[in-house]
């Protein structure tokens, strides 16, 4: 009996040595995270902080003109209309020109008359040099025929082409032409209206390109460049990320804002993306 027990105690012995020796060797599971995988957590906490710096802004077209008409009249045509595509150089909006197709015509007539009257005085001014240099005329003779009725032929042709001249850029000021390749998006003049030379009467914008200005901070702005390509996301539309490249970075913080400007262009063929529409940028930051 006392052998059995003994046996029994020295086995229950050698079970609790040996659970207390698994216990020790088995991973903690409670305890906080495994050493060992430390510094691969610090290095991708790392790389998020640094991958990328994002900042908002609004799309403004590359180019933006507010037209206005040269000389004040009464508009008698508008060719185009808002969405209207149109070229560089294209007619957009004609003034009535009343007579002044008929003045241009009389203007003409009247510098190719005097243009006759010059032909003649200068030949004869030419003879009278001669006439003068072979003493077959006096020096009074000679500015009385041949130097002065030059001299009065030159000076009407000289003003009839002034005259023709002004006509013709009055004439050409009452059809406003497009300064370039764009899009109207703002008409302000109907036919019958009058054109003033202070208020806009088309809008005319560039959508082939678009910029985003915004600001970075003194900690991102070192790791920019010119020509750095940009991811751009718009909002409005979503299904579609763009690309763009970095063309301007401002060299000294705005005093309100603290942040540096940035400019980044995005090609727009289908002209897609609109001024006004909200856009961030997104921008990797480099090493």
């Amino acid at each position: 009996m006392v052998r059995t027990r003994r046996s029994f105690i020295g086995t229950l012995l050698l079970a609790m040595l040996l659970l207390a020796g698994c216990n020790q060797g088995a991973p903690n599971d409670s305890g906080g995270s495994n050493p060992g995988t430390k510094p691969a957590q610090a290095e991708t906490s790392q790389k998020q902080n640094q991958a990328a710096a994002v900042i908002s802004g609004k799309i403004e077209a590359v180019q933006t003109a507010n037209l206005v008409s040269k000389i004040a009249g009464k508009v008698s045509a508008v060719h185009v209309d808002l969405g209207t595509a149109v070229k560089a150089g294209q007619v957009l909006i004609s003034l009535d020109a009343g007579d002044k197709e008929a003045d241009i015509e009389v203007s003409s007539a009247q510098v190719n008359s005097a243009q006759v009257e010059y032909n003649l005085a200068q030949a004869n001014y030419q003879r009278g040099k001669e006439l003068l240099a072979s003493q077959a005329i006096s020096q009074a003779d000679y500015e009385k025929t041949y130097e002065g009725p030059f001299q009065r032929a030159e000076a009407g042709l000289q003003s009839a082409q002034a005259t023709l001249r002004k006509q013709q850029i009055t004439y050409n000021d009452m059809f406003m032409k497009a300064p370039f390749a764009g899009v109207i998006t703002a008409r302000n003049i109907n036919p019958g209206e009058m054109a003033g030379t202070q208020n806009t009467v088309l809008t005319l914008v560039n959508l082939d390109q678009v910029v985003i200005k915004g600001m970075v901070n003194e900690n991102s702005i070192n790791q920019l460049q010119n020509g750095q390509e940009v991811k751009v996301r718009v909002p409005a539309v979503a299904a579609k990320e763009f690309t763009g490249v970095i063309t301007n970075i401002g060299l000294s913080a705005d005093p309100q804002t603290k942040g540096f400007p940035v400019k980044v262009k995005v090609d727009n063929p289908d002209h897609t993306l609109k001024p006004g529409m909200f856009a961030e940028v997104v921008i990797d930051q480099k090493n």
